[in-house]
């Protein structure tokens, strides 16, 4: 099987299959969504749809092309407001420790631009949820071969989320500054996600249906990038967030 592929295999066995196995975790959102967890809960669907966007501060270039899975994480949902311990960890998903780390999956495709402008557009649906968007990154200068260089980039990016008992605005911009080594390029990258958060559903507060909830957080993320024979680039990373500690990986085809 040729490498091209394999990728395209890999990556509809990453989106699919675990989604076929998996419960619908957002569906649990309009039986657990209080006015004590929804700030927490729209901060965190923020971290986790801008996460991944980028990773390195180098653009591809005019006519270059990339595609693959990408993924995020978040190890624990954040607590929510409240003076005992049982109403911090009764999240908008249900209890914090029952509810455990959350992933979601992606599917992003990244086209080079004239400009030193990439476009990139991502999507997915997994676990009763369905996030579509893209965004823009700008080379601030120009790509460098030479080992040692540095590569800072301006993201910005949008997108749509959608559930059964919920919807979503999600909008992000970040700086990245990438090192170029032989082997590997290190990256870090910080910036702030927008989520307005739309309620369709509230059992324990009815009267959050209907309503709007608007936050920002900010974003941290540390990574590695390496180039793998067969035009291929695997991506690992960590960030920070409202959420804690969360993590990001990819694996893509360039053309």
């Amino acid at each position: 099987m040729k490498v091209k592929q394999l990728v395209l295999v890999l990556t509809a066995l990453f989106l699919c299959a675990p989604g076929a196995f998996a419960r619908n975790i957002w569906d649990d959102f309009g039986a657990n969504v209080t006015q004590q967890n929804v700030r927490a809960f729209t901060k965190d669907l923020g971290g986790i749809i801008g996460s991944g966007t980028y990773t390195t501060g180098r653009i591809l270039g005019w006519g270059g092309f990339q595609i693959g899975p990408r993924a995020s994480m978040v190890f624990k949902m954040s607590k929510g407001n409240g003076e005992d311990r049982a109403t911090q960890q009764h999240t908008a998903l249900g209890d914090r420790d029952e509810v455990g780390a959350v992933e979601y999956p992606w599917l992003q495709a990244d086209i080079g631009m004239p400009f030193r402008i990439d476009g990139f557009i991502r999507a997915s649906s997994y676990q009763g949820l369905t996030i579509a968007g893209g965004g823009l990154r700008w080379g601030i200068t120009r790509p460098n071969e030479m080992l040692g260089s540095f590569q800072p980039m301006l993201v910005v990016a949008a997108h749509s989320a959608s559930a059964r008992d919920f919807s979503a605005a999600h909008y992000n911009a970040s700086l990245v500054l990438s090192m170029k080594f032989k082997y590997f390029v290190p990256y870090v990258g910080g910036g702030v996600d927008y989520t307005t958060l739309n309620i369709n559903q509230a059992m324990l507060a009815p009267e959050l249906i209907g309503t709007h909830e608007h936050a920002a957080t900010a974003r941290a993320t540390v990574g590695f990038n390496f180039k793998l024979p067969s035009y291929l680039d695997l991506s690992l990373a960590a960030n920070y967030a409202y959420y804690g500690l969360g993590a990001e990986a990819s694996l893509s085809l360039r053309f």
